[in-house]
């Protein structure tokens, strides 16, 4: 019969199990919330887990504090697009330190470098 021996090494205690009331997790929810947030981050900040949001996220949505959160961000959906015409083709791309000037009237201009400033300014002013 063959034995195992198995080590058990014990944890530090975790300490008293925290508390949170309803309006630290609404603060913390609607700051994961916000734009460009992450919820790990915001997470580490607070000292709990990301899953842990998301919890709180889920069993708050249904309450007025995430739904007044939701009012200040813009509404979602979709927008009706209609074609005008036909579409212009795409110019061709420009070589570094290209200048491009398009004109109300529709005219391009475009400068190759070197550039002459004299010459820039005069064509420009013909332009307006």
């Amino acid at each position: 019969m063959a034995t195992r021996i198995i080590d058990v090494v014990d944890a530090a205690p975790a300490g008293p199990r925290r508390r949170f009331s309803e309006d630290d997790k609404a603060r913390i929810v609607s700051e994961a919330m916000m734009p460009g947030t992450s919820v790990a981050e915001v997470g580490r900040r607070y000292g709990v887990c990301g899953s842990l949001i998301y919890r709180w996220r889920r069993t708050l949505v249904g309450s007025s504090l995430v739904r007044a959160e939701r009012s200040l961000l813009p509404p979602s959906g979709f927008v009706p697009v209609e074609v005008a015409g036909p579409v212009a083709a795409a110019p061709e791309a420009l070589s570094a330190g290209a200048i491009e000037v398009i004109a109300a009237s529709g005219h391009r201009v475009r400068f190759a470098p070197p550039i002459d400033a004299r010459v820039l300014k005069a064509v420009l002013a013909g332009l307006t």
